[in-house]
C-alpha cells in the first residue's frame, strides 16, 4: 500500500451548538432533519497547505424540529507533486467527506446526552452539485 499525497493533520472541532425546541413532543414520526453543510478552504500562503472547516446547521429554518444544532470541525492539509486541478478537487470533496467522519461521532453524542434519540449523520456527497 502508497501512502497518499494528500494528507491531513489532527482534525478538531471548532465550534458546536445544540438547541432542544421545548415545543417538540416526541413521538413515532420519523422528523427529516434539515442539514446545511458548508466547506470553506482557506490556503496557507504559497505552501501546499490549506485549512479546510465543514459547518453543518441543522434545522436552521424549522420551527418543528426538535432540536437545531451548528457544528464545525476543521483540520489542516497538505500535498505533495500534485497539479492544482486535482488539488481543489481533493479540498473540495475529499477533505469535507474526511472531516464529516469526525462530525459524525460529535453529533451522535449531543443528541444522545438530550432526551431525544441519537442523530446519525448520513453520508453526503460532496462533488455534487
Amino acid at each position: 500500500m502508497k501512502k497518499s499525497k494528500f494528507q491531513f493533520i489532527n482534525p478538531y472541532l471548532k465550534e458546536a451548538a445544540f438547541k432542544r425546541n421545548p415545543n417538540f413532543i416526541p413521538d413515532d414520526t420519523e422528523f427529516v432533519m434539515q442539514n446545511s453543510f458548508h466547506v470553506h478552504v482557506r490556503r496557507i500562503g504559497k505552501e501546499n497547505r490549506a485549512n479546510v472547516e465543514l459547518e453543518l446547521e441543522t434545522n436552521k429554518k424549522a420551527d418543528d424540529a426538535p432540536f437545531q444544532m451548528h457544528v464545525r470541525v476543521a483540520s489542516d492539509f497538505k500535498w505533495e507533486d500534485l497539479d492544482d486541478d486535482t488539488v481543489e478537487k481533493l479540498l473540495n470533496s475529499n477533505a469535507p467527506a474526511l472531516l464529516l467522519s469526525y462530525m459524525r461521532p460529535i453529533v451522535a453524542n449531543l443528541t444522545n446526552a438530550s432526551n431525544l434519540p441519537v442523530y446519525n449523520l448520513p453520508f453526503v456527497n460532496f462533488k455534487a452539485e
